[in-house]
């Protein structure tokens, strides 16, 4: 293995004092022979997965973005733009989560993927990445964060709030994992 940071840390540069910091990944695929072509299938479909914001989606979020045209596809993660999570706390209470992509590369030929900053109104205050890399035989999808409490409600829900944390990264996982193949 290469001594190289992983692009997703470079994303989300340092981790201020005080966050929570957690990196999880999962693999994609993976075969004895690096030239192997499921490889290359793998992370491509990966790649095209993290432009249409797979991860998200894939875990039930939705992703609203201002003035967006409904009948257009959605935008794919881009430096700059600001968009808001959707998702449900037990099934019925919608929670939205501000956030602003600020980093977004998809051009590189071992690495794609984005991360983005929360803003006011996220129940977290802090960033997340999500990155396919590719390397020695292995493709294999990373999620990263940092991050504490900026709601009321997520500070009092202490280990309940790192439940739902843990059970959304779960989900992302899975997402890609199950896609890409």
């Amino acid at each position: 293995m290469t001594s190289q940071p992983h692009p997703g840390d470079a994303a989300l540069g340092p981790t201020p004092d005080g966050y929570r910091y957690f990196r999880r990944s999962i693999p994609l695929a993976h075969s004895f022979d690096p030239g192997d072509p499921a490889l290359d299938r793998a992370f491509e479909r990966a790649r095209a997965m993290l432009r249409a914001w797979g991860p998200q989606l894939g875990a039930g979020m939705r992703i609203e973005i201002e003035a967006q045209d409904l009948s257009a596809p959605l935008p794919a993660p881009a430096v700059g733009l600001e968009a808001r999570l959707i998702s449900r706390v037990a099934g019925v209470i919608p929670l939205r989560a501000p956030l602003r992509v600020i980093t977004a590369e998809f051009d590189s030929a071992d690495h794609a993927g984005y991360a983005y900053e929360t803003l006011p109104g996220h129940p977290e205050r802090g960033r997340e990445a999500f990155y396919v890399t590719r390397a020695e035989g292995l493709v294999e999808f990373t999620v990263m964060a940092f991050s504490q409490p900026a709601a009321w409600y997520s500070r009092l829900g202490g280990p309940v709030t790192r439940i739902f944390q843990n059970r959304y990264t779960n989900k992302y996982l899975l997402a890609m994992a199950v896609h890409p193949r």
